[in-house]
């Protein structure tokens, strides 16, 4: 016999993010998720070192923009693999990176979209064609939306400088500007994961159905990834526990966190959806 339902709203809505989690199996979907994201993390930074020799862009730049929510450990991780590839151009890794940097987001994006579907109580694609279509475009627009961020986080500053000795920039253009570039890329952030949320549907959603979750989800992940690394930096000795693969098991724990909580951000809308009908009913 289940149990009644709290009759505090917020306290059911707690109540049913618990039971979603366990029936829909986020914890196993999260840990596929993981598992793909690990494999497109590589191809991927393949493609940004590619990208940063293209634009000139500073790899130095990009890591202090991400230290305040990354932990030091993958930080470090990052920059080094970034700077070796820089460095050592190769032809045939360059390829690597251009193929698996559409290939294995593709498979993450299809696995987070098939755990969205689980989340709306939607059974299988309705035109499987069509889903892998939508698949292939939500990567694109990814790896659009990371070259963006990327952008504005690094180039920002070198061009507002050139833009302000050479033309007729204000200064207080280019200031609010330099304040302005990482809420602006938290937008591009945010529009990512809604198209996501978006895209997983057979029809078209009212936006209250997607935004919510989407908002959750980034705010969550924002402030979990924060945490992780105030912990890992302050308080975990992983590298004294496991020695050389400390890194290897910071960058799991915080991969497989992050795919919780773009999952969830979907449960969050499915929440809200079921209080809406009870509420009408």
């Amino acid at each position: 016999m289940d149990r009644p339902l709290p009759q505090n709203r917020f306290l059911r809505g707690i109540y049913l993010m618990v039971q979603r989690y366990l029936r829909h199996n986020v914890g196993i979907q999260s840990a596929a998720l993981a598992f793909y994201l690990l494999f497109t993390l590589f191809p991927l930074m393949i493609f940004i070192s590619a990208l940063l020799g293209l634009l000139d862009l500073n790899v130095v730049g990009i890591l202090e923009a991400l230290r305040e929510i990354l932990p030091r450990e993958i930080l470090e991780f990052i920059g080094m693999y970034l700077t070796y590839v820089r460095e050592n151009p190769s032809p045939q890794l360059l390829l690597f990176g251009l193929f698996f940097s559409l290939y294995f987001p593709m498979r993450a994006a299809n696995a987070l979209m098939r755990s969205v579907r689980t989340a709306y109580h939607l059974g299988p694609p309705r035109r499987a064609f069509v889903h892998q279509l939508k698949g292939l475009l939500y990567t694109v627009l990814l790896i659009v939306a990371i070259a963006v961020t990327l952008t504005l986080m690094t180039v920002g500053d070198r061009l507002l400088g050139y833009a302000v000795e050479n033309f007729p920039l204000p200064l207080f253009v280019a200031g609010l500007w330099s304040r302005l570039r990482f809420p602006v890329a938290g937008t591009v952030g945010f529009f990512a994961l809604f198209f996501l949320y978006a895209l997983s549907q057979d029809g078209r959603q009212p936006w209250r159905n997607l935004w919510p979750g989407t908002l959750f989800s980034l705010a969550a992940w924002m402030a979990l990834s924060f945490c992780y690394s105030v912990y890992v930096d302050n308080f975990a000795h992983y590298s004294i526990l496991y020695g050389s693969i400390g890194t290897a098991i910071v960058l799991l724990i915080w991969l497989y966190m992050s795919s919780v909580v773009l999952i969830m951000g979907a449960e969050f809308n499915g929440t809200l959806i079921s209080l809406r009908k009870e509420r009408t009913a």
